[in-house]
């Protein structure tokens, strides 16, 4: 299975990004899946090691138990695609808890980059109350550190002044994920094919400016919760 793990600092526009490519993804009739990391391990009281021995035995995440849960239900129905956002500060290790809980996914990596005033400018614009500064301050160090980490295998794109139609365009060109011909499964159609093996690794921009949210993705966020 192909998975696309779209990363950044907290504040980037993963989750956006994320809306986007499912939204172009449907409308080129390509079958997918789209899991938000962060909502895999929401949970009060955090389960203790005991309890998740008891489920899945050795593991002490939840969110690898979740995660295979998930793509059990998806590749039943014949899904072959999943499209995943996150932080992802440590990227070795995602990777193997990713791969813990599908063992057959092969995963590109998608790390989008942002200068600082476009990123506390997109902050501004998602968080409110006491916990703003807070929040701003965690978001410029997770980008400072990945700004200074070896991106070797990575496709690194620069989200400064670009919508999200636009982002999303060039992550699936970059990847190929509309570039295969389709196979026929009962009730839908699953584009198949890997994608090129060589990707091109690109330099954070410098210029600001903050994403764009549709009004279409806005709609497709509120049919997923209602």
């Amino acid at each position: 299975m192909q998975l696309l793990l779209i990363t950044g600092p907290a504040g980037v526009g993963k989750s956006t990004l994320s809306w986007e490519l499912s939204a172009q993804l449907a409308t080129a009739q390509v079958a997918h899946a789209v899991v938000e990391t962060d909502e895999l391990d929401r949970v009060f009281p955090h389960p203790k090691r005991e309890e998740l021995d008891r489920l899945w035995p050795g593991t002490v995440d939840v969110s690898r138990v979740n995660l295979a849960a998930i793509w059990s239900t998806y590749r039943a129905l014949g899904h072959t695609r999943l499209i995943m956002s996150g932080v992802m500060l440590h990227p070795a290790f995602d990777r193997r808890w990713i791969l813990a809980a599908i063992p057959d996914a092969e995963i590109t990596v998608v790390r989008l980059a942002v200068s600082e005033p476009a990123l506390l400018a997109r902050l501004a614009q998602r968080e409110i109350g006491s916990g703003a500064q807070a929040q701003a301050e965690r978001s410029l160090g997770q980008a400072r550190r990945m700004a200074g980490e070896n991106t070797e295998g990575l496709i690194v794109v620069p989200t400064d002044d670009r919508t999200p139609v636009e982002l999303a365009r060039i992550v699936l060109k970059e990847t190929g994920w509309l570039d295969r011909g389709g196979v026929e499964v009962p009730g839908m159609m699953i584009r198949t094919g890997l994608p090129g093996a060589g990707f091109e690794t690109r330099d954070s921009a410098s210029n600001g400016g903050a994403l764009v949210r549709p009004s279409r993705l806005a709609r497709l966020r509120a049919r997923s919760s209602g």
